[in-house]
């Protein structure tokens, strides 16, 4: 068993997140979805664009002129549509690049029930990473920023806590060297082919978080000025 997972942790690391560049863009607040309104909101500030229009923020009603409106209005409408994408993308991924180790696992060792019962343990904790950070269900979404800002140090840390826990009773199992050469080639040949994949979703989401935080930067600053006027 430990000498399986410490393959795991080789041929299908914990940095499908780790390995995502830094976006340069950080969000610094919590964002909760329903049908009845979008909320955005830390300890900070706390706007709440209702679905019918009405605009909320920091516990005071504001009517807002037509062009504040119009960018509120989008501003829900693009949260609605591209977080839940978001999460459902990268999801995707993560089964996709799943489902490509286990081929490779297949086609290199066999079919061995044990490695694979521990590639989808590991594939579990991963998706439970992500959403720690965003989910979505029955219309709702639940986006925290900072998970999400930690996804890479998590990923990373997922990684090296499963390492540490099993490399010292496997190192004496010798058996694994039997198959340390095909579990590097595969290690090696797999990641090189998903990396630019892996690459342009890293881009993909900063450019959505980008453009969320751009919007909401906006907002506040129009609804800051019209309040303290």
């Amino acid at each position: 068993m430990l000498k399986k997972l410490l393959l795991m942790v080789i041929i299908f690391p914990a940095t499908l997140f780790a390995a995502q560049k830094e976006c340069p863009v950080k969000p610094s607040y919590n964002i909760a979805i329903t049908k009845e309104s979008v909320h955005i909101f830390n300890k900070k500030n706390d706007l709440m664009i209702k679905s019918n229009g009405e605009v909320v923020f920091n516990e005071k009603t504001v009517l807002p002129q037509p062009p504040l409106e119009k960018q509120t209005q989008k501003f829900q409408a693009d949260l609605r549509q591209q977080l839940p994408k978001l999460e459902q993308e990268a999801l995707s991924l993560l089964s996709e690049v799943k489902i490509t180790f286990e081929n490779a696992i297949k086609n290199k060792l066999g079919n061995d029930n044990e490695l694979h019962r521990e590639l989808n343990k590991l594939y579990k904790r991963l998706v439970k990473l992500l959403h720690k950070s965003i989910t979505s269900e029955s219309g709702n979404t639940q986006f925290y920023y900072q998970n999400f800002n930690n996804l890479k140090k998590d990923g990373e840390d997922i990684g090296t806590h499963i390492f540490y826990n099993v490399v010292g009773g496997s190192i004496i199992n010798f058996d694994f060297f039997k198959n340390y050469g095909a579990i590097k080639q595969i290690s090696k040949n797999e990641w090189k082919a998903q990396k630019p994949k892996l690459k342009a979703f890293d881009a993909h989401i900063c450019s959505v978080i980008t453009d969320i935080d751009g919007q909401y930067q906006q907002i506040l600053t129009q609804l800051n000025q019209s309040t303290y006027k």
